[in-house]
């Protein structure tokens, strides 16, 4: 058998006094308070002190509910047909001029009226404001001074009436871990297990940009029109957002970019569910292609049957290849250096050879240039002219 808990009073979160008991000490459970025999309350007026939730905030004065200065206030009232009352007692001379009214807001732009009387004026003996309280109840109302402001605190109505005029209808369990409410669409309430349908990403193309602005192919499941996609530096954790994003499908979409910063940067779309996801490892490097520092056109002129001894260079390069065309018979290119050497062979005539070479860098980045070199044959027993 479930116990019920009763307290004489309930602090809320911001330390603010809630009066939770009738005046015998025991909980409202159990209790029904009827249009005969209402619960009461005393109020009196008083200064506010600093304990005051409004204290310096409209009047100076306050009002004290059974000698508690500005409560919270908690009512019961849950059943159709069958109001709980409630009577706020201003019999006592304090309460002269301080009407007590309930209010939908605490700016008192509203006034609640619903189940509510009065009789007598404040200050004056048998004077008292009384509320009806069942399941059309709001759940939040404000008790107020319809003279001064911020004199009161709010009531909160255990009710299962939402403010909206919405009901609903409470699951009879718990629920598991990891479970949420839902709603049938009728107000009925359920724990059900709720599978989230995230974006997901399965590669990009390129995987390698410069620092210019560059389409990025992102292809996964799950993506929504349009995204929101961004680029993480894997470093700094900065954030760059995409200068535009192309929905192509649920698959496949395009981010254009325009990264600055060279580095290796994570992928993160987000849908406009806010569902999102961030690529598991730095998909995207941003580094500049490798840059020639050796001039286009002739590196030489080598005598037949010479050594040849070139070097070609390229800023971040990390190999280099002949791409097309031929070196002298003899030669070789060092893909490591650059370096082009041998001794020529082969030529029977003076021959210029054309060729071009890729530059690669450490991320995949190239970079051609077509470069020469010519084999000087003598006008007579193999003598070079210069």
């Amino acid at each position: 058998m479930s116990s019920i808990l009763k307290v004489d009073t309930i602090q809320d979160q911001n330390g603010n006094l809630i009066i939770s008991k009738d005046s015998g000490g025991g909980g409202f459970e159990g209790t029904y308070f009827s249009s005969s025999s209402p619960k009461t309350f005393t109020v009196t007026v008083a200064a506010k002190t600093a304990a005051s939730p409004y204290h310096n905030v409209g009047s100076s004065n306050g009002y004290y509910i059974d000698g508690v200065q500005t409560p919270i206030i908690e009512l019961k009232g849950n059943d159709t047909g069958k109001p709980y009352y409630y009577k706020f007692d201003q019999s006592d001379a304090s309460n002269s001029g301080h009407p007590l009214r309930f209010y939908n807001n605490v700016s008192k732009t509203t006034q609640y009226t619903t189940g509510v009387t009065t009789s007598g004026t404040p200050g004056s003996s048998g004077a008292h404001t009384t509320i009806a309280v069942d399941n059309t109840t709001p759940n939040v109302l404000y008790y107020q001074c319809t003279n001064h402001g911020n004199m009161g605190n709010f009531i909160n109505h255990n009710s299962t009436k939402l403010n909206t005029g919405v009901f609903l209808t409470m699951p009879a369990t718990d629920g598991t871990s990891g479970q949420a409410l839902t709603t049938d669409g009728s107000g009925v309430l359920s724990f059900n297990t709720v599978a989230e349908t995230k974006p997901t990403i399965s590669s990009i193309n390129p995987s390698v940009i410069d620092n210019n602005a560059t389409n990025v192919v992102i292809t996964g499941a799950n993506f929504q029109s349009v995204p929101f996609v961004d680029a993480i530096n894997s470093s700094t954790g900065a954030i760059t957002t995409a200068n535009s994003v192309t929905f192509t499908s649920a698959t496949t979409i395009t981010a254009n970019f325009t990264l600055s910063v060279d580095g290796t940067y994570f992928i993160r779309i987000e849908n406009n569910d806010g569902l999102a996801v961030r690529s598991g490892s730095a998909l995207l490097t941003v580094s500049d292609a490798p840059a020639w520092t050796t001039a286009a056109g002739s590196l030489g002129t080598v005598a037949a049957a010479g050594t040849i001894n070139f070097t070609v260079a390229a800023t971040d390069a990390t190999s280099f290849a002949v791409q097309s065309g031929s070196l002298p018979g003899g030669a070789s290119l060092n893909s490591s250096t650059g370096a082009i050497t041998g001794t020529e062979s082969g030529s029977t005539a003076t021959t210029t050879y054309t060729f071009t070479i890729r530059a690669t860098d450490a991320q995949g980045q190239t970079a051609d240039r077509q470069f020469t070199i010519t084999i000087s044959h003598g006008a007579s027993g193999g003598a070079q002219f210069t």
